[in-house]
């Protein structure tokens, strides 16, 4: 039975996971951060009175689906050192930051939460998809002090560690490279404001709250999304689209109608992409809801005495408007990953002009928008295809 080394657990590394344990591969998901999921973590769903085809329930039903194989062991907290690769198996050295706490053998009981004297422990539940979360800038253990509570308190011996720090050796057939993705800096377009005017947000920061809150704020009547902010920019180095941004801004706004009928939604755009056979459906049902599509690019946004956001906007025959906003959503687009220099370095892989991976060894693969920008849907697709390769080399 193969050992197929994952090096990610968004919903490329998850889909991934699930579709080779379900081949009854051993799987090792190996996660830097605290979490498993990624960025979905954060996304809203955007279902209204109907769903909109968004991807983000199916990404939560494949965490879920991953937590519950036997086969699959995920490994949080996890920043990899050497990596050597024989072509025939790959051997990866990394460290493992403490407490670990083994999801699958959690009870979600809370008492590990309730007992940590430094609250560093929190929940993450959605649907099925139910995990304990560790804040290791909060935990003593990475202060430098002794602590064990939280592992004297699990009733199921689910949570390992009392170094700050553990090495580990792992081995595998295949490695497959599913680091996801970073959202563009929109400080970067300072003349947006982004980071000096709160009325300023990111389309990330507007699917966080969406995703906590049942309503948009009372005090925000007009909203404007900015579309390729961070994407078809050669002077940012980033010519290139990001290609879900369209997707996640149309649904958004639906959202934002659905919630609060009276709110006034604008949309600012060079080209809308379509995103899927029912894009026109959806474009005159936004139109008939009352969201405005204008073909223009804001290229300031300045804040006035009143708070309002004040748009100056170029269309594409020279003209030159004025509007005026309550709030501003920068749809942000995709780049590699942070370390996504680190990862190519460490198993061989190959960076585009633009930082994104991708590979030429018979046994790393790459997948999901580490490989280029895709939408959810698009990258569990990605990743079983990827997968299905591994799965024909048996």
């Amino acid at each position: 039975m193969n050992t197929i080394l994952i090096i990610g657990s968004g919903i490329s590394g998850l889909s991934a996971a699930d579709f080779l344990g379900s081949l009854g591969n051993n799987v090792v998901i190996l996660e830097k951060e605290g979490s498993i999921g990624g960025k979905i973590l954060s996304y809203c769903c955007k279902a209204t009175d109907s769903c909109s085809r968004c991807g983000v329930c199916t990404a939560h039903e494949k965490l879920a689906d991953t937590l519950k194989k036997k086969n699959v062991r995920i490994i949080t907290g996890t920043d990899i050192k050497s990596v050597t690769n024989t072509g025939e198996k790959i051997t990866i050295k990394a460290e493992r930051k403490n407490p670990y706490i083994d999801q699958q053998k959690c009870l979600d009981c809370g008492a590990c939460a309730e007992a940590c004297p430094e609250n560093c422990i929190s929940v993450y539940r959605r649907g099925d998809a139910v995990q304990y979360i560790v804040d290791y800038s909060k935990c003593r253990l990475h202060k430098g002090q002794e602590c064990d509570v939280c592992m004297k308190t699990c009733p199921a011996d689910a949570i390992e560690g009392k170094a700050a720090v553990k090495p580990l050796t792992l081995t595998g057939s295949d490695a497959f490279i599913a680091t996801g993705h970073t959202v563009f800096d929109a400080a970067k377009k300072p003349r947006y404001g982004y980071g000096r005017m709160p009325n300023v947000i990111t389309g990330l920061e507007l699917e966080e709250m969406l995703s906590r809150e049942l309503d948009f704020p009372e005090d925000v009547s007009d909203v404007a999304f900015i579309q390729c902010v961070g994407s078809r920019d050669p002077v940012l180095g980033r010519n290139y689209c990001s290609s879900v941004c369209c997707a996640y801004a149309l649904r958004m706004a639906r959202v934002l109608k659905y919630r609060k009928p009276d709110i006034k939604v604008t949309v600012y755009y060079i080209d809308l992409q379509a995103f899927d056979k029912t894009f026109t459906r959806f474009k005159e049902e936004l139109l008939s809801l009352g969201v405005q599509l204008i073909r223009g690019v804001p290229f300031r946004v300045d804040e006035l005495e009143s708070g309002k956001l004040r748009c100056m906007v170029e269309h594409g025959n020279g003209d030159e408007t004025i509007a005026e906003h309550d709030k501003v959503v920068l749809s942000v687009g995709m780049g590699p990953d942070l370390s996504s220099g680190e990862v190519a370095e460490l198993f061989g892989l190959k960076q585009d002009e633009y930082g994104f991976l991708s590979s030429e060894k018979s046994n790393v693969y790459v997948s999901g928008t580490c490989e280029n920008p895709q939408s959810i849907t698009e990258s569990i697709a990605s990743a079983e295809a990827a997968a299905v390769k591994i799965g024909e080399k048996e």
